[in-house]
């Protein structure tokens, strides 16, 4: 049921968001409001287009959460690749703003201490 949701949700935020779907609301919404309806047409076309704001806008930022979800991912997936990266900055957007901070603080201690590897290894070469 989950994925029927998931599959309901991309496919509807993708139609939402092609240009010619902006186009047919504007051409939807002009036609309601220049044809004689009343007040009840009136209104409930208002009730429509907010219920159809608020479950579009739920679409959209389902489908975001995954992309980022993916993109998180492939990021832990380099970081975790490459030689001399720290592991632990895996997974790092489930941290809380303590752990962020002591991250960065050491993070720059290992920036100095590789600049200071650099040095070495240029003065070693120079020798």
């Amino acid at each position: 049921m989950y994925s029927l949701g998931c599959r309901l949700s991309d496919l509807g935020a993708n139609i939402a968001g092609h240009p010619l779907a902006l186009v047919g609301v504007i051409l939807f919404c002009g036609a309601w409001f220049l044809l004689p309806l009343g007040e009840s047409a009136t209104a409930v076309l208002t009730l429509v287009l907010s219920v159809l704001a608020i479950t579009l806008t739920q679409m959209v930022l389902n489908q975001q959460k995954r992309h980022e979800t993916a993109l998180h991912l492939k990021i832990d997936e380099l970081i975790h690749a490459m030689r001399g990266a720290r592991d632990e900055v895996m997974g790092i957007e489930h941290k809380s703003e303590e752990e962020l901070e002591a991250l960065r603080i050491t993070g720059d201690r290992a920036e100095e201490v590789l600049a200071k590897r650099r040095s070495k290894a240029i003065t070693s070469r120079a020798d």
